[in-house]
C-alpha cells in the first residue's frame, strides 16, 4: 500500500498522527516519492538497494557499519517504519537526531538551525549559554533547553518538536523543526507506538 494513501484528511484535530503520517505531511513531493521507493524495497526484502540508497540513515538507526551486519540484522529483524521515517526526515534536513547520552550538543544544534536558516540571536544564546547535554533522565538539561528555544521560535512562528523512542537505544531524540500550526496540531493528535512527545 502506498505511504500517501494513509494520510488523513484533518477535519478537526480527531485524527491520529503518527510519524509515518508525520513525515509525510512535511515532505515535498519528490522526498515522499524516494521514501516510498526505499518503503517499497524494504518491503520486497531488496535489502541490497535498500542499504545501498540509505546507508547513513541505516546506520544512524542501527549503529551498524555495513551491508553485511544489514543482513545479519535483517535476518529474522525487520527495520521499524516509524524509526525510518524519522532518520529519514533528519537526513533531509527537517531535523537532527540526538543520542541520550550526549556531552555537548553546541555544534549539532548550531548547525542544524543554521540549514534551517534560524540564526536568532536569542537562540545561539541558549545554545551557547552553557553546554546542552543529554542523559536519558530528568537530570540533564535538554529538555529545559528545548522549551526555552521554543519560547523564542513561538514568537516567529515556528516550533521544535521532541519525540523520543526507546526502539533500538536507550533513548533516541528527534527534534524537528515545523511550522507551529503543524506542530498544534501533530501535539494534539499524537500516537504512536515507538514514539512519545518528549516536548
Amino acid at each position: 500500500m502506498s505511504i500517501s494513501a494513509k494520510v488523513p484528511v484533518f477535519q478537526g484535530f480527531a485524527e491520529i498522527i503518527k510519524v509515518v503520517i508525520l513525515t509525510i505531511m512535511v515532505l515535498s513531493s519528490s522526498e515522499k516519492n524516494e521514501l516510498q521507493t526505499s518503503i517499497d524495497m524494504l518491503e520486497q526484502s531488496n535489502f541490497s538497494a535498500f542499504y545501498e540508497k540509505n546507508q547513513s540513515i541505516v546506520q544512524s538507526i542501527l549503529f551498524i557499519e555495513s551491508f553485511n551486519e544489514f543482513l545479519d540484522f535483517s535476518n529474522g529483524n525487520h527495520l521499524d517504519k516509524e524509526c525510518y521515517c524519522a532518520a529519514f526526515l533528519c537526513a533531509k534536513g527537517y531535523g537532527v537526531q540526538v543520542g541520550g547520552y550526549e556531552d555537548d550538543l553546541t555544534r549539532t544544534l548550531t548547525a542544524f538551525f543554521h540549514s534551517r536558516g534560524i540564526e536568532y540571536p536569542e537562540i545561539t544564546e541558549i545554545i551557547c549559554k552553557e553546554k546542552i547535554y543529554t542523559d536519558c533522565s530528568d537530570f540533564d538539561n535538554f529538555k529545559k533547553s528545548m522549551a526555552a528555544i521554543n519560547r523564542v521560535l513561538d514568537t516567529h512562528g515556528v516550533r521544535l518538536i521532541v519525540l523520543e523512542d526507546f526502539v533500538y537505544c536507550d533513548c533516541e531524540y528527534t527534534v524537528l523543526c515545523l511550522d507551529k500550526a503543524l506542530a498544534d496540531k501533530i501535539l494534539s493528535s499524537w500516537s504512536s507506538d515507538n514514539f512519545e512527545i518528549y516536548l
